[in-house]
């Protein structure tokens, strides 16, 4: 019993219109009108009537990733699941399940602070074509792409994805810390019911804005080179330059650039897939990288 995939992600922006601009500008999505909140910015990257959420409001959050649990029975049975255990579990209502697309949907936290939400029987869209000649976006059973979490409370933050909605170990990569004598990075990478090597990753250090960053996946080199070139001509930070991750991860090509708000955005193809999870083994690693990936981070507004 697990969750599918990741069907959409919700944030808070004070100018919505600006990660609009991102996404349109830089990543080839495309805003779309939808009933929804004044401010509010809606972005598809395929069939489905959204990917991204952009809700106004005083402070640059991510609210959380929309996680489809492919049933209603499943939906029902990992929400029960949540509320044995004594987390609160918040059921939408009508209105705000229409704004999503879906039937029905929950939200709760996990024990980092991380809010989620779970929900199944979402509509689907119109055709789409993604901008700048991108072919597609690789979506589908997959969903979106993935999400990297900040996790703090690392330990019972893996436990509660693993025990409680079914996520299992992909990866477990542990890197040096920021200076000699920080603590290790450790990144754990955590699959969903469907062959993206991970759905969900969770980094054990806090994030001012709750979220380490966001993964679209295209289908060509080419595509990633040309998205590396539309941002810096837009001027975006790039906080990772192009590289390959390790064969023991997802071995994605990839860059990663600094989006409005503080959210962070990996782009990349060529993304492990594994059709036969019973067949793997999970891996423990050291180093996230075949090469590349140079990591700058834009300093902070004094």
């Amino acid at each position: 019993m697990s969750v599918a995939n990741l069907g959409y992600v919700v944030l808070q922006m004070k100018e919505p219109d600006a990660w609009r601009g991102f996404c349109e500008d830089v990543l080839g999505l495309a805003a779309v009108d939808r009933n929804g909140p004044d401010g509010a910015v809606f972005l598809r990257m395929d069939e489905a009537p959204f990917r991204y959420l952009v809700l106004p409001g005083e402070e640059d959050r991510c609210l959380g990733g929309g996680w489809d649990t492919g049933t209603e029975a499943n939906f029902n049975a990992l929400t029960a699941r949540l509320e044995q255990i004594g987390a609160a579990v918040e059921h939408g209502d009508d209105e705000d399940a229409a704004l999503r697309a879906v039937k029905r949907f929950a939200s709760s936290t996990d024990p980092s602070g991380n809010r989620f939400e779970l929900y199944f029987g979402r509509s689907e869209g119109a055709p789409f074509t993604p901008g700048h000649g991108i072919s597609e976006f690789v979506t589908g059973d997959m969903g979106l792409g993935h999400i990297v979490l900040p996790a703090p409370v690392f330990q019972e933050t893996i436990d509660f994805y693993q025990e409680h909605l079914g996520f299992a170990v992909s990866d477990d990569l542990t890197l040096p810390g920021f200076a000699p004598e920080a603590p290790d990075q450790r990144v754990y990478f955590m699959h969903a019911d469907n062959p993206r090597h991970h759905s969900l990753a969770l980094y054990n250090f806090p994030n001012p804005v709750g979220l380490v960053h966001l993964m679209t996946e295209v289908r060509e080199i080419d595509e990633v080179g040309c998205a590396l070139d539309r941002a810096k001509k837009a001027d975006i930070p790039i906080i990772a330059s192009i590289g390959r991750h390790s064969y023991e991860n997802d071995h994605m090509f990839s860059f990663y650039m600094m989006g409005p708000g503080g959210f962070a955005m990996e782009f990349g193809c060529g993304g492990k897939r594994v059709d036969d999870w019973s067949k793997y083994k999970s891996t423990v690693t050291t180093n996230g990288d075949v090469w590349g990936h140079e990591y700058s981070f834009p300093e902070a507004d004094a």
